[in-house]
């Protein structure tokens, strides 16, 4: 699987998707720390990851975009995770997996790999091929605006910083965060294993009036936290997916501007989201998570009306 685990004296694992994604990466110029044929093998991905992406489309078009996933949200480093497994155990959702988040081109036309497992560098969480995974890295190998394109060029978090922010051009029509082919990506994740779609990913967040129109249904599960634990995970998150990813080095004064502008704009969205969704989310804290997973996993369920693998779900 090897999506985490790099060491300091390794050079960065290349994310490589499609042309979107290499266009971007190219743009920023020489590299860093860079792997060898980097560009070669960022433009020998591409070309075949449109190929085989445009094959996957094809086999998704019939199949209906479901206007009822729950969400998970809120910023990073708040237990979305934890909630994410716990919650895909305890119900028979179709949650995006690890395999098919970091092979979105292709994951509709191979078998599923051998079950691996690895340690998270932030965290030393365990992650393997087959455990529930944050769609926002199928979204970024596609091409979508993502800010984990920080990961590979953290010199661009100040050109990055406007996608916490576009949800205000959301709320007039203006944009669309999200392409079909994101679409076209969870759709074929529940031609795999249907089920009621179970989506994480603290990058919603920031999409999140977009979401609610374009799922009517949806109902949304928003983790919070003390800031200042939050933003002293976050430093660590950053620095070590950048260790893994980058091409380029991250600058720490960036950084600390960046996280700053994501709590005001994660501040602003819950007002929103309290006066515009209220049924529609339910409000969860990490501490509350973490002291007693299943007991706040049991909750939820019962809250929501949900039912719980192996009883008619």
């Amino acid at each position: 699987m090897s999506q985490y685990g790099n060491s300091d004296t390794e050079s960065p694992q290349l994310l490589t998707g499609g042309h979107a994604l290499r266009a971007w990466t190219e743009a920023g110029g020489r590299a860093e720390r860079a792997p060898l044929l980097w560009h070669a093998r960022l433009r020998w991905h591409a070309h075949w990851f449109e190929r085989f992406a445009a094959l996957s489309e094809q086999r998704t078009a019939t199949q209906p975009l479901p206007a009822d996933p729950l969400f998970i949200v809120g910023l990073w480093r708040t237990g979305s995770t934890l909630l994410h497994t716990k919650l895909s155990a305890a119900i028979g959702f179709s949650a995006p997996l690890t395999w098919q988040c970091f092979r979105p081109a292709t994951f509709m036309l191979e078998r599923p790999p051998k079950n691996q497992s690895e340690r998270r560098p932030m965290d030393q969480t365990e992650v393997t091929t087959l455990s529930p995974q944050e769609d926002e890295f199928a979204a970024l190998l596609l091409g979508e605006s993502s800010l984990y394109r920080a990961f590979i060029d953290p010199r661009r978090l100040e050109e990055l910083t406007p996608l916490l922010w576009a949800w205000t051009l959301e709320l007039s029509g203006c944009a669309a965060p999200l392409s079909a082919r994101w679409e076209s990506f969870l759709k074929g994740v529940i031609q795999q294993r249907p089920g009621t779609l179970l989506v994480k990913s603290p990058n919603h967040t920031f999409r999140l009036p977009w979401l609610a129109g374009r799922f009517p249904s949806a109902r949304f599960l928003w983790l919070s936290r003390e800031r200042d634990a939050v933003a002293t995970s976050n430093r660590r998150l950053w620095s070590d997916m950048v260790q893994r990813y980058g091409l380029w080095r991250i600058r720490p004064a960036a950084l600390e501007m960046f996280l700053n502008q994501a709590f005001e704009a994660h501040d602003a969205l819950i007002e929103w989201a309290r006066a515009n969704l209220r049924d529609r989310v339910r409000f969860l804290s990490f501490e509350q998570l973490v002291r007693d997973p299943d007991a706040t996993v049991a909750e939820v369920i019962g809250e929501l009306g949900l039912v719980r693998a192996g009883r008619g779900a």
